[in-house]
């Protein structure tokens, strides 16, 4: 039995327990606090769901407030586990990656520390593995293919990062439509431009980027999610599946890529019979797609076994750049070996003043420092000012094109932005604004 074969086995036996809690920076504490000692601007002891949206509007921190403010409510609401995960994506969105995988490894079982051993033992006995280019793997497989599918984790904008880098040479060999799980298929949507309507999870900063992007260079966006409630998985991945395909008969000169979320691209049924999206895809419209994951080997993984085993891997293979293995030239998944065709190993993050290095977005965009305008400010947010102009100066739809609490050195804001002009807002812990900056990125 190869090395890969034990770990996939070691994979689907383990149990485990709750893990350890790390450190929270210090606007996080601060946060929590205020909410704690505090009613914050806007909290509804009424409110059953955590939401970005109160009253219509964008408000990166009213999820964390009542998150906060009503622990033990949402608790009960979404298990505990599942209230960390709550947490970890609402974290991502506004602009804190540390945090997120914080929360998401505490939605975690843990590890015992046999087990790690034994993983770490195991992963350092492989030998023969190669590593290349995910990016050039993927655009040269890519070639080949009618429909790529890829996937993202909700609180892991890096994957976002990472779709967007393949988007210009992706389009250079036909890829015209962009199809995402998570854009509004209601007839409320907005697909031209990126806004409030455009979809729930498209107001996560990177992903904003990513349909910026996107649009334009000129592909088509296509919202493919099931808009009726009450369907079982398999016929919400159906659905899914069939409007995919209905896409694609619409303009049979196009390839398309397509975005869904952790598991919906699977090639193999459940063993509890249910049909992914990409293998409904296949069926009905007889296309093979190019399958590939980013949720199984990027830090902290999808569970508690994955995170370690990432932990391993990453520690026999250094990588610094997102690759894939190859065993005898041959493409090979670490977790998953026959879910997926590929699965991208990202690099674990590397921070300067509390932001993760990949927020730069393969070089489109540079770390800016932005000094704070008074003691008061909380969150520091830069919006696009053509959008911004195009809204009647108001931003309350809008997304912006980055956004941070974590004061770093000189206790200034790293934001990161491309060549553009923008308006900096600065906004207190009630999410007031105090002032703004307008200032211009060459």
């Amino acid at each position: 039995m190869t090395s890969f074969r034990k770990i996939l086995l070691l994979a689907a036996l383990l149990l485990a327990v709750q893990g350890i809690f790390a450190q929270l920076p210090v606007p996080v504490e601060q946060l929590r606090d205020y909410c704690k000692r505090e009613v914050p601007v806007g909290y509804s002891p009424r409110l059953n769901a955590l939401t970005l949206i109160p009253k219509g509007n964008l408000h990166y921190l009213f999820p964390l407030y009542h998150a906060f403010k009503d622990e033990a409510k949402f608790k009960n609401i979404y298990t505990e586990k599942g209230y960390y995960n709550e947490l970890s994506e609402y974290f991502a969105f506004a602009g804190d990656y540390g945090t997120a995988m914080t929360y998401l490894e505490k939605s975690y079982d843990s590890i015992d520390d046999g087990t790690r051993r034994k993983v770490f033992r195991m992963v350092e006995g492989i030998g023969n593995v190669e590593h290349a280019d995910a990016w050039k793997y993927i655009h040269f497989a890519a070639r080949r293919s009618k429909v790529v599918m890829i996937n993202e984790a909700h609180d892991k904008p890096q994957h976002s990062a990472f779709v967007l880098s393949l988007l210009a040479d992706l389009y250079k060999v036909g890829y015209r439509l962009l199809a995402m799980e998570m854009l509004n298929n209601t007839s409320t949507r907005e697909l031209s431009s990126l806004r409030l309507a455009t979809g729930y999870y498209t107001a996560e900063p990177v992903t904003g980027e990513l349909v910026r992007n996107a649009l334009a260079i000129g592909y088509k966006l296509v919202a493919y999610e099931d808009t009726l409630t009450g369907h079982t998985p398999t016929t919400r991945d159906s659905i899914q599946a069939a409007n995919i395909y209905d896409a694609l008969r619409e303009d049979t000169s196009a390839k398309m890529l397509v975005l869904a979320s952790y598991g919906h691209i699977s090639k193999k049924a459940a063993p509890d019979g249910f049909v992914p999206m990409a293998l409904a895809f296949k069926r009905m419209s007889g296309i093979d797609p190019l399958i590939i994951d980013q949720t199984d080997m990027t830090e902290e993984s999808n569970f508690g076994y994955g995170r370690v085993l990432y932990q391993a891997y990453l520690q026999k293979f250094p990588l610094k750049t997102p690759s894939i293995a190859l065993l005898n030239n041959t493409p090979v998944n670490v977790i998953h070996g026959d879910l997926y065709d590929l699965s991208v190993i990202h690099p674990p993050t590397i921070y300067q003043d509390g932001r993760p290095t990949w927020l730069n977005l393969g070089g489109q965009r540079q770390p800016i420092p932005i000094k704070p305008s008074s003691p008061a400010v909380f969150l520091v947010q830069a919006y696009y000012q053509d959008e911004v102009a195009r809204n009647e100066n108001k931003p309350w739809q809008l997304v912006p094109a980055d956004q941070t609490y974590i004061a770093g050195g000189k206790k200034l804001y790293l934001l990161y932005l491309k060549k553009g002009k923008y308006t900096v807002y600065f906004r207190n812990i009630d999410y007031h604004i105090l002032n703004t900056l307008d200032i211009e990125v060459n």
